[in-house]
């Protein structure tokens, strides 16, 4: 098997340093194309006015800024990269976004399994994105 495309969805978190160093070393690697993803969680409103559209725009234009920074970081490393913000329940976006693609591998951090309180937090993004994708997942927790 060869990966030749690399998904990393990210939140813009510190805690997603660490993924995307190990998308960073993979890509080089291995030669493979890098696709970013932002997926922009949808509020639950039964009506979408304009002032809740007026909301996602600004939302969106804030996270393109995001993204092209990340891009940058693996431009730097002469990696090619493709980018995009989806707006959708986001296990559910990355697992579509990697089966359009054709992606190979998706690299992607972990904020754990304990909330900031403590408490074990179950059905996390990574975890659902692992148990439902197209194709394997490597997850790096943050410290």
């Amino acid at each position: 098997m060869k990966i030749e495309k690399i998904l990393f969805p990210t939140d813009f978190a510190p805690r997603s340093r660490s993924a995307r160093e190990h998308a960073l070393y993979l890509a080089g690697e291995l030669g493979a194309e890098v696709y970013l993803l932002h997926a922009i969680e949808p509020l639950k409103y039964e009506e979408v006015d304009e002032e809740i559209r007026e909301f996602y725009r600004t939302l969106e234009s804030q996270m393109n800024e995001k993204m092209a920074g990340e891009r940058e970081i693996f431009v730097k490393n002469g990696l090619s990269v493709n980018t995009d913000i989806v707006i959708g329940p986001r296990w559910k976006a990355i697992n579509a976004y990697a089966g359009e693609k054709g992606i190979d591998l998706i690299i992607m951090g972990s904020h754990g399994l304990r909330t900031d309180t403590g408490e074990v937090s179950v059905g996390t993004t990574s975890h659902k994105v692992m148990f439902s994708s197209p194709c394997p997942v490597l997850i790096v927790r943050h410290d």
